[in-house]
């Protein structure tokens, strides 16, 4: 085969695999330059269930009958409350649109060449692989890189069998819980993202090189979550082999942090038993609520507020409350002064149509006046980001819904725009900025990765000499984050020549719980940096849930928040 196809080898339990795996396989035999070319399957049934029953006789002879009994009762609760938790989930995944999750699919007949490896069970019952002639059979094959996709132990010769070694995904927080289910511990914890690493495997069985951390939001129920967790590692995995075929190496090793969150080394009786009791009561409480006494629900609402002051010296519980219009909320404020006139533009969502569109409010000393619409299109708008160009007022509004970025221009201002260019076709992308520094116009946006509708775990940057071309050249460091907790912008903000980005932060079930500021330190086109400055929570007024958005222009500043209210 040619050289430049990158050679690659999987580590599998059995032919029959997940359907993650079998995903990767599929998606390999479209690519020309990755080739998966050999599995490496166990050969291990009957050793390890003979391993099983001599561990529960030896516990008996070591312990007795009494701590044998009590162990065997305390197992047998935990699979049945365990049996529970994943029935009731397994419920959720069909409402939530995931039937396959647990689909098994055969690997028989789509990898040229399969290798057979002995392995032994070790006394605390985990499975080691064997090497003996395998590992030269796999060097002689001249595999660039192996990935580990099963459960057992790899002697030291797999790790220095290929090129590249060995990759594996390792889920949950720098080597903390990731011996629980995957995607199990954040929601349990409630966390707002569940994160995931690749890495190559080293000879410390626990821990490797981080190649590549990433993370994504994490839903409500385990299993929703597990599934979310495993398409999104598997995506960023692709990425990752394109780029170590068209490069030629392994990206360079992330550096690793102190861990200070909550530890869990097996999954007890009483974790399951919570997490148990509650799912259950959300799911009573919803039916007990909305259907046996038919109580009116709540929806979520977006709200703006102001205050005549920079940004710097803003104090949002002062700031004055516009007012939603029925039937609407008002959301993601840009501000801009003409005339002597401060003028707010708007995310402006109805109800009824479940779609926002582009309004105006002009905003005076202490109240705002009427909300005017200023474009509407079939698709949903958002984010009415604007700048100037060449003397031209400019907008550049969120159109994922439309797959495209695109600017309109102001010609009679406030209420008369026209469009004026498609920036980038075929791209769900969700609150772009656009600004210049240094002689360059910098483009920041969240675009969503394949086949989700995810715009908060990633932030990408495109640069070009002309804000208004179709020509936009992405960042060599892109995606700049995989973290839904910083990627997605939330305005822009300036103190002379400094520029500011402010980004979304999510909580636990919760999009817009809060905004950071970040200074940006260093943009060019190898490198971006930037220094959180502060963050914001949504405490600065009676019973809201959320904010995730600022911005200022002179001595004026905009900001939004969420609350909910009863239909």
């Amino acid at each position: 085969m040619n050289k430049s196809i990158l050679k690659v080898g999987l580590i599998v339990d059995s032919l029959t695999v997940s359907k993650y795996v079998f995903d990767l396989v599929e998606w390999a035999r479209h690519q020309s330059d990755i080739h998966i070319s050999h599995l490496i399957v166990p050969q291990r049934p009957q050793i390890v269930q003979a391993s099983k029953i001599a561990r529960e006789f030896n516990y008996l002879r070591t312990n007795g009958i009494k701590r044998f009994l009590q162990r065997f009762f305390q197992n047998f609760a935990r699979l049945f409350i365990w049996s529970a938790i994943i029935g009731i989930e397994k419920r959720k995944l069909l409402s939530a649109g995931y039937p396959e999750h647990f689909t098994n699919r055969s690997l028989d007949g789509l990898i040229d060449k399969q290798i057979a490896v002995e392995c032994i069970v070790l006394k605390n019952g985990l499975v080691y692989l064997r090497s003996k002639d395998e590992i030269n059979k796999i060097r002689a094959d001249n595999l660039d890189i192996l990935i580990h996709c099963g459960s057992e132990i790899l002697p030291v010769d797999f790790l220095q069998a290929t090129r590249f070694g060995v990759l594996s995904f390792l889920y949950g927080d720098n080597q903390a819980n990731h011996r629980l289910p995957p995607g199990f511990c954040e929601v349990y914890n409630k966390e707002p993202q569940t994160n995931f690493m690749i890495q190559q495997l080293t000879e410390e069985l626990d821990y490797g090189n981080i190649l590549l951390k990433g993370s994504c939001p994490t839903r409500t129920y385990y299993l929703v979550n597990q599934e979310n967790l495993y398409t999104r590692s598997n995506s960023y995995l692709k990425q990752l082999l394109k780029n170590i075929a068209a490069s030629g190496k392994l990206p360079a090793i992330k550096e690793g942090y102190p861990y200070s969150g909550r530890s869990f080394r097996s999954l007890t009786l009483s974790i399951q038993f919570r997490y148990l009791s509650r799912i259950l009561y959300n799911t009573i409480e919803y039916k007990f609520k909305y259907r046996l006494f038919n109580m009116k629900k709540e929806r979520e609402k977006w709200s703006i507020a102001f205050q005549r002051r920079h940004w710097r010296e803003l104090v949002m519980c002062r700031a004055t409350k516009v007012i939603n219009p029925a039937g609407r909320f008002l959301a993601d404020p840009f501000v801009i002064s003409r005339h002597g006139e401060d003028y707010c533009f708007v995310e402006d969502f109805d109800y009824s149509q479940r779609r926002g569109c582009i309004s105006v409010l002009k905003l005076g000393k202490i109240n705002s006046e009427s909300i005017d619409k200023v474009i509407v299109e079939p698709f949903h708008m958002s984010f009415p980001y604007l700048f100037e160009y060449e003397g031209s007022l400019l907008m550049l509004p969120e159109t994922s819904e439309n797959k495209d970025i695109r600017i309109y221009e102001c010609v009679d201002f406030p209420k008369k725009w026209v469009m004026k260019t498609v920036l980038m076709e075929g791209v769900s992308a969700a609150d772009t900025m656009i600004f210049e520094k240094n002689g360059m116009w910098w483009l920041f946006t969240s675009i969503a990765p394949e086949n989700t509708e995810d715009h908060c775990s990633e932030l990408s940057i495109f640069y070009s000499t002309n804000p208004l071309s179709k020509d936009w050249t992405p960042h060599s460091m892109n995606p700049i984050y995989i973290d839904p907790s910083r990627a997605r912008n939330g305005g822009v903000l300036y103190d002379g020549d400094q520029i500011y980005r402010v980004a979304q932060k999510l909580g636990f079930d919760r999009y817009g719980f809060g905004s950071t500021v970040f200074r940006i330190d260093r943009l060019d086109e190898t490198c971006y940096a930037e220094t959180m400055m502060v963050e914001i929570e949504p405490n600065f007024f009676d019973e809201i849930l959320g904010t995730h958005h600022l911005h200022s222009y002179g001595n004026i500043s905009v900001f939004d928040y969420l609350s909910a209210e009863t239909i």
